[in-house]
């Protein structure tokens, strides 16, 4: 048998070039002409929903299983759809197209700039491509397999030197933390004297965008320097981990969920190679998970 005409590596970063490119397009096309001006309706769970998400993951299902044949599970897809889609995959690693179409919807509708349109590509039972787009900063996050990641075609490389926690500003998404961690966050005040034997917090301060997979791109670009989300869908998270990773950092699942293949929530931990140890050992001084 011949040797294969293109590596896997070589393939999926191809993969990534293509889809940071149709990223930037459907955004041109179906988001930005829609920002601050759109109508926006109810999920049956609260959260809101815009004719933007519509329209970009109806762009996204024409699109995607021509740069690589697989079928697209989306956020706005139905559920009965998304479960028998997940499930197929995971039982017989078939692939996967995984979009959020737009992420940061509540940011997005009310004119704050951090949202994003996230795509990722699942084979074999893990992401291959990742890329994330915010239209409104103009920041393009793309990485593949064992291809690297980069913004705006800049490559992205985490330092591994040990940093304190003391001196990081952490990603928190407190709405979907378990009650009381989030309580323990909360009454943390950080000084922000990182020098100063008066600071009690663990951490220089904590900040959460409103878009998960934007937190994922500002830890891979090394903007906040460790993270934590209590409940994400793959498509929040499929394509930021890869970015991550291929970065250089670290992120694991958390609780119960994390060896579980269903289609639901799992909560993740994560931090910047310097920062994963103290990161993880203050999480477990909490007692509030047990990893696997």
């Amino acid at each position: 048998m011949s040797d294969p005409l293109i590596s896997d590596t070589a393939l999926w970063s191809s993969c990534a070039d293509t889809v940071a490119g149709l990223l930037r397009e459907v955004a041109a096309r179906e988001v930005s002409p829609r920002w601050q001006s759109l109508r926006v309706d109810h999920k049956a769970d609260g959260s809101l929903l815009s004719e933007a998400d519509t329209a970009v993951q109806q762009a996204l299902a024409q699109v995607l299983p021509d740069i690589y044949p697989a079928p697209l599970l989306g956020e706005e897809s139905s559920p009965d759809v998304q479960s028998a889609l997940w499930t197929e995959a995971n039982q017989s690693h078939t692939p996967l197209w995984i979009a959020d179409p737009v992420d940061g919807t509540t940011n997005f509708v009310s004119g704050l700039p951090w949202y994003a349109i996230s795509v990722a590509l699942m084979h074999q039972g893990k992401a291959v491509v990742g890329v994330t787009y915010a239209p409104a900063l103009d920041s393009l996050w793309h990485a593949s397999l064992g291809g690297g990641a980069f913004c705006n075609n800049q490559r992205l490389r985490l330092p591994t030197t040990e940093r304190a926690l003391r001196a990081s500003l952490v990603g928190v998404d407190m709405t979907y933390l378990p009650q009381a961690l989030r309580q323990t966050i909360a009454n943390i005040s950080p000084s922000g004297l990182t020098q100063s034997p008066d600071q009690s917090a663990p951490w220089r301060g904590w900040r959460s965008l409103g878009a998960s997979t934007l937190e994922w791109c500002a830890l891979a670009s090394g903007q906040i320097q460790a993270y934590i989300h209590g409940g994400q869908m793959p498509w929040d998270a499929a394509a930021g981990r890869l970015i991550l990773t291929e970065a250089g950092g670290h992120s694991a699942a958390l609780g119960d969920t994390a060896a579980n293949n269903q289609l639901q929530p799992t909560a993740y931990t994560a931090a910047a190679p310097g920062v994963w140890a103290e990161w993880q050992a203050w999480l477990r001084e909490q007692r509030m998970y047990n990893h696997t």
